[in-house]
């Protein structure tokens, strides 16, 4: 799905939802959200659940490049935090 500018969206990455990671390297919700070993897949399904648009982009995190993981580009519809913790829960949910 395309989406406008870069002003218009959010890049979230795989790790910033990741429980494994601390918050120096790259998690951006709290321990209570967050949740272990997230795959981008797992990340745009729950986009797509959640209604909203969304890009995946197959890059790697620069401070664990080494890492398979990956970054989605979602529309604004809400505060960043508020939607990376929506996309684990939503994955919490899908998991179960």
């Amino acid at each position: 799905m395309s989406l406008g500018g870069e002003e218009d969206s959010y890049v979230i990455w795989t790790v910033n939802l990741d429980r494994k990671k601390s918050r120096s390297g790259g998690r951006r919700i709290p321990k209570r959200f967050s949740i272990p070993n997230v795959r981008i897949d797992e990340l745009a399904k729950a986009c797509e659940k959640l209604g909203l648009r969304y890009e995946v982009e197959k890059k790697r995190y620069p401070r664990c490049w080494w890492e398979e993981g990956g970054r989605v580009r979602v529309e604004k519809k809400m505060k960043k935090t508020e939607l990376m913790i929506r996309l684990a829960e939503k994955i919490k949910e899908m998991r179960e």
